[in-house]
């Protein structure tokens, strides 16, 4: 069997893309302050915080949602109807290993983080493609992916397919970031 004539110019495809949005959005309007309320130093590594404005998730979801259905038109499917919505705080010690999702996507917004970590990637965010490139690739994902990492900076804001991989880089001794965490529903 011989493989097709190649006649006029060519393209390129990608046939494993996969889209993502990392980049900031603006918070003013939305926070003033650490909803969190001035995060205390003690407590769980990884704590929900219950009690938070309606304005504030209202307005944050509305953000994710905006990305999340930015990448549904890109990848020509049905937009996104709803997110669920929570903040969290993150604190020294606090790490999460590879972890993906059963939502379509899922999204993290950095609202505080304090202090400045002596190492820059100390609570970052990293997203990789969990696929396996090729043989004699030294990571999976690679060629074709990359690890993104998102540093905990106020307003840092990642929007991924669900199924991506995810992890957090442990805290340092004395840092806490607060960040809005969102799925997407429906």
């Amino acid at each position: 069997m011989s493989a097709p004539a190649i006649t006029g110019p060519g393209t390129v495809s990608r046939h494993w893309k996969t889209g993502l949005i990392i980049g900031n959005v603006d918070l003013s309007g939305i926070i003033t302050a650490d909803p969190a309320g001035g995060t205390p130093p003690d407590g769980q590594r990884c704590q929900t915080i219950p009690s938070v404005p309606p304005a504030i998730l209202l307005a944050l979801t509305g953000q994710f949602l905006d990305s999340m259905n930015a990448l549904a038109e890109a990848d020509g499917a049905a937009p996104v109807t709803g997110a669920d919505t929570e903040i969290q705080i993150w604190r020294d010690g606090y790490d999460r290993p590879a972890f993906s999702s059963q939502a379509r996507y899922t999204a993290w917004t950095f609202l505080a983080a304090s202090p400045a970590p002596a190492h820059s990637e100390s609570g970052c965010l990293a997203v990789a493609d969990p696929r396996a490139g090729s043989s004699l690739t030294a990571m999976p994902g690679l060629p074709w992916g990359r690890q993104f990492l998102v540093r905990p900076v106020p307003g840092a804001h990642a929007v991924v397919p669900g199924w991506l991989t995810c992890s957090v880089v442990p805290l340092e001794p004395g840092q806490h970031i607060t960040v809005a965490v969102a799925a997407s529903v429906g």
